[in-house]
């Protein structure tokens, strides 16, 4: 792969204003919204890790996977068990889904599952036990 190669994630979504809402009252940094491609963008963590998100129906749309959204899972750090508690009651007021209350887990992580209004699941952990 050439260095300067660029790698990033596409999900559908059923509406982009509320995507858009709700990673916006969870702390996300936006990487811009253009209404005409019916698209919302967001980066992840330190690397600034680009998210587009597509509303069905877009030109993209086609190429993406539809229904329970389960193909993949995005795991966030964090620094302390503090930083998760924080994040998660972010996501509940945001109007995500707990998938997995905050716990330490059997691998000894300290974190949390949760899925977005369309289905798109993260966890986040605290890689304290390494």
């Amino acid at each position: 792969m050439n260095a300067k190669q660029k790698i990033w994630a596409n999900f559908g979504v059923k509406n982009v204003e509320n995507t858009s809402r709700f990673y916006t009252q969870i702390g996300i940094k936006t990487n811009g919204i253009n209404k005409d491609l019916k698209l919302v963008s967001f980066l992840f963590g330190e690397d600034n890790f680009v998210i587009h998100f597509f509303e069905h129906g877009s030109q993209i749309d086609e190429f993406l996977v539809k229904g329970a959204n389960k193909e993949i899972i995005f795991t966030l750090s964090a620094e302390t068990e503090q930083k998760v508690n924080e994040f998660a009651d972010k996501v509940k007021s945001a109007g995500g889904k707990v998938l997995k209350e905050v716990r330490r887990d059997e691998a000894g992580y300290y974190g949390f599952a949760f899925a977005d209004p369309d289905g798109h699941q993260f966890n986040m952990i605290v890689m304290d036990n390494l």
